[in-house]
């Protein structure tokens, strides 16, 4: 007989030791880790259930609108220049607020200089992105609007950062934020 056929199996450890309190605290703990992990699961598809309104969408483009505008007071606007992004934001948020944007108006509501801003008018309605009208006005009397597919990219991108910062029940909002 050799040697390794007297060695004892060894002895698996169900890692429960000690008291039966200590037992069922353990399997409580288990427990509850279970449906910690389950509500992780769950939280991308609570999260799909309600698309946000076009108001709370609005409300957002015009606190963003906001704090961009209290950037350029603050710090040198030159270095966080994103022209197209200022001329969009301010195409959906002001009409909702009941200003209604020509050229010279829409360049200084995006922080823009007249020029800079014509440019990328320009550049913005050959995409597709905004138009100007009523057509039957000369050129300096028209306003500018946010097109259909201008408007529906920009209420998808407003409604990825909504979903992102709103809680999810059952999960309490924070304090201060």
């Amino acid at each position: 007989m050799s040697r390794q056929d007297k060695l004892d199996p060894p002895t698996i450890d169900r890692g429960f030791r000690g008291a039966p309190e200590e037992h069922a605290l353990e399997v409580d703990l288990r427990l509850k880790l279970s449906e910690t992990a389950g509500l992780q699961v769950d939280l991308p598809r609570a999260r799909a259930r309600r698309r946000p309104t076009k108001s709370e969408l609005s409300r957002l483009a015009c606190r963003i609108y906001d704090a961009r505008r209290a950037r350029d007071k603050l710090l040198d606007k030159a270095l966080f220049g994103e022209p197209a992004w200022d001329i969009l934001l301010a195409l959906y948020c002001l009409p909702a607020r009941g200003e209604m944007l020509r050229s010279t108006a829409l360049a200084y509501a995006s922080n823009l200089s007249c020029t800079t801003g014509l440019r990328w008018e320009c550049i913005l309605a050959e995409r597709g992105w905004i138009e100007r009208g009523p057509k039957e006005l000369p050129l300096r009397k028209q306003f500018f609007r946010l097109t259909a597919h201008g408007r529906f990219q920009i209420e998808q991108y407003l409604s990825r950062i909504y979903l992102a910062q709103t809680p999810v029940p059952p999960f309490p909002e924070r304090a201060g934020g």
